[in-house]
């Protein structure tokens, strides 16, 4: 049986099975450590590599998920420590130093979208990775929509750094158009600190 369970095929289909399933609850860092594991497996099998090197490939792979899985458990499990309280305040002062400016509506190049343009700027002293930011659509003062999206256009952000950043939100076909918004608020919910700065 173990023979059955240890087969390459069954490998990475178990592995690339626990990719989809727990990449999106999983932290930025360790999602994106599995993901890049995975480019790397295509690479290997589209360059048409022998057997062995595919097996070998497919194995690293399954290992990559399996440690990065149990890091996340773990670190779910971890009691407070002073480095993750340093960690947390460190979080809660820069928030308020990444400023959203300039939101404006502007015409989308889907037929049926809306599009907010922005800028972002980091005043604080952190080198800041994995920004996710809250989009609320308002109509005549009430919240119609909302939604929280990764920025994926921004790997760091240095401090005093801005970038100008756009969204789309597509609209669901309304014949009275309720649906379009005449207000967009936007906010910093969640980042990483790059760890450099943390010593």
């Amino acid at each position: 049986m173990w023979k059955y369970i240890n087969s390459p095929i069954v490998i990475v289909i178990l592995a690339i099975s626990a990719l989809f399933v727990f990449a999106g609850t999983m932290k930025p860092r360790l999602a994106n450590e599995i993901r890049a594991a995975y480019e790397e497996l295509n690479k290997i099998i589209e360059n048409g590599a022998s057997d062995a090197e595919k097996t070998k490939a497919i194995q690293q792979f399954a290992k990559e998920v399996a440690t990065q899985m149990h890091n996340g458990f773990s670190d779910g499990f971890k009691p407070n420590t002073p480095q993750k309280e340093n960690k947390d305040k460190i979080f809660v002062d820069t928030k308020p130093k990444l400023i959203i400016s300039g939101i404006k509506k502007v015409k989308s190049e889907w037929q049926n979208g809306e599009k907010v343009i922005y800028s972002l700027k980091n005043e604080s002293d952190k080198t800041i990775s994995n920004l996710r930011v809250n989009f609320e659509y308002y109509k005549n003062g009430e919240l119609i929509d909302c939604t929280n999206d990764w920025v994926s256009e921004v790997k760091i952000l240095s401090p005093n750094e801005t970038i100008a950043l756009s969204h789309n939100r597509p609209l669901p076909k309304d014949p009275n158009g309720v649906l379009n918004s005449d207000e967009v608020k936007i906010s910093v919910t969640t980042f990483d600190v790059k760890f450099d700065d943390l010593n």
